[in-house]
């Protein structure tokens, strides 16, 4: 899944179509924890998979909807991220309307005994080109929720961090979306970042590839104006 590249244009990779808009791309983000055993991770897969044949054929608009697992950091192995991808923000809200009138899709499909779900907003910019392909089961997302300090300094260095990467022999795809409605249980996360490959493996590679010279730059031009508030990682289990 080669998500997110961000140099003024953006390249995202989550579906296989190009489009250009002044509205910008839409990331509606469920975190369902507490799906801590075989049993409910499998109702979780075959909830998700009801869901989306009842959601599409009654009218979603999204362009692409996955189900991921955490498999790195807090609550790894037992949260699940649902990710609906919308083309601009009156589509997600369409589609959530449309859920709001049809509860039955999810009462029928997630009676699952959670712990929490925490639904956040991502945005890229508007006016960005937008390159999508589709999610494949086994597809791999790095993820950093991030606190910008320091705006102006960010904004000018993170353009450069692309070519920094491939410089280290690092062939995933970075990006970076900003947060439009973030939970307080988000603390003060205001973008997240994003490093994606097409495989636990090829993520393993990149991460060997973050060399001295890497680190050394990331931590002289990105790391002073940043906060981390949270890090993980998602590997997609149903598309």
């Amino acid at each position: 899944m080669k998500n997110f590249i961000a140099k003024i244009v953006i390249i995202l990779a989550f579906i296989g179509l190009s489009m250009t808009s002044s509205k910008a791309l839409v990331l509606d983000l469920y975190s369902v924890s507490g799906v801590n055993t075989p049993e409910k991770r499998a109702e979780m897969v075959a909830g998700y998979e009801k869901f989306k044949t009842l959601a599409e054929a009654g009218g979603a608009e999204w362009i692409d909807f996955t189900l991921s697992m955490k498999i790195k950091g807090d609550g790894y192995n037992e949260t699940m991220l649902f990710a609906a991808i919308y083309e601009n923000n009156s589509k997600m809200m369409k589609t959530n309307g449309l859920f709001a009138t049809n509860q039955p899709w999810f009462d029928e499909n997630f009676d699952i005994d959670t712990d929490q779900v925490v639904n956040a907003v991502f945005e890229t910019p508007p006016g960005a080109d937008v390159n999508y392909e589709p999610a494949e089961v086994g597809n791999t997302l790095w993820y950093g929720l991030i606190n910008v300090t320091d705006f102006l300094n960010f904004v000018n260095r993170f353009p450069q961090m692309p070519e920094k990467m491939s410089e280290s022999g690092i062939d995933g795809q970075l990006g970076l979306v900003s947060c439009t409605i973030c939970p307080a249980s988000m603390d003060e996360t205001t973008h997240m970042m994003f490093l994606a490959a097409d495989s636990l493996e090829e993520m393993g590679d990149d991460m060997d590839s973050f060399d001295f010279n890497m680190q050394r730059w990331f931590y002289s031009n990105i790391r002073p104006f940043v906060e981390q508030v949270d890090t993980g990682m998602n590997m997609v289990i149903a598309n």
